[in-house]
């Protein structure tokens, strides 16, 4: 387990200012996340030394889980547009944030900088929060992967109407950059299938969220990562008992053949 968080995708993809906003998705909406990802943050701010992230058992946290999670509103009607696309990515952003608190608890790693480096005991101990914190990191992926499906839509279609702009200089890079992180995202998630120990529900769980967004990554990677999210899905469902986990991911890796 050594991917639980991706670069967040910030880049140099400038949408439109045209197209008409998303039923109830707007910059109201995401003023609205940014406060409870910030909210969440400040009592979740020693959680890296506690070991003792905000619980959705709460009710003020579940609150501000509910607000930064729930990503019904992509959905629609009307469809997302490209001229919400940084919006879609600063949803993406709070999420990873919020989701930082769960996966760094107790290991001393306070920003993502220091994720970098991680000891081996600092990946156990990222190992263990998974079971730990189960209910939260469960929301936490399929959040990010809902998040990430949506906005990796939006970069498919906008690649094939305007394919020119994206052939050099940083809008180039920022494609590659986004590649690498959905592959990133995808391979951190499929190797949660393979800890010790976790709930078989839980895992089970995540699979329509995973396979959800499978034929989206399977329009944007490149041949070669494909065929390693492929693989990797394919041996993890091989190892697995659970006959649910071994048809889904194999489904999974089936999509995302190259």
């Amino acid at each position: 387990m050594r991917r639980f968080l991706h670069v967040v995708w910030v880049i140099a993809l400038i949408a439109g200012s045209d197209a008409a906003a998303a039923a109830a998705f707007d910059a109201a909406k995401i003023a609205d996340i940014k406060k409870a990802s910030e909210a969440f943050q400040t009592l979740g701010k020693n959680a890296y030394q506690t070991g003792q992230p905000p619980r959705q058992s709460d009710p003020t946290v579940a609150k501000l889980l509910d607000t930064i999670f729930d990503t019904s509103v992509l959905n629609g009607p009307p469809p997302v547009t490209f001229a919400q696309f940084l919006d879609v990515n600063n949803w993406l952003m709070q999420v990873v944030n919020v989701g930082l608190v769960y996966v760094t608890a107790g290991t001393g790693i306070a920003d993502f900088a220091s994720l970098k480096s991680v000891t081996s005991n600092q990946q156990a101990q990222m190992n263990a929060n998974v079971i730990a914190f189960a209910p939260e990191m469960g929301r936490y992926y399929d959040a990010q992967l809902n998040v990430s499906k949506v906005e990796i839509d939006l970069v498919v279609a906008e690649l094939v109407a305007h394919p020119d702009n994206y052939k050099s200089g940083t809008r180039a890079q920022g494609i590659s950059d986004m590649r690498s992180g959905l592959a990133q995202t995808l391979a951190g998630v499929i190797e949660t299938f393979q800890l010790s120990g976790v709930d078989q529900a839980w895992l089970r769980d995540r699979l329509a969220a995973l396979a959800a967004l499978a034929p989206t990554a399977a329009k944007f990677l490149q041949p070669d990562q494909k065929q390693q999210v492929h693989d990797l899905a394919v041996k993890v469902a091989a190892a697995s008992s659970d006959d649910a986990i071994k048809t889904g991911l194999n489904s999974i890796a089936q999509a995302l053949a190259p």
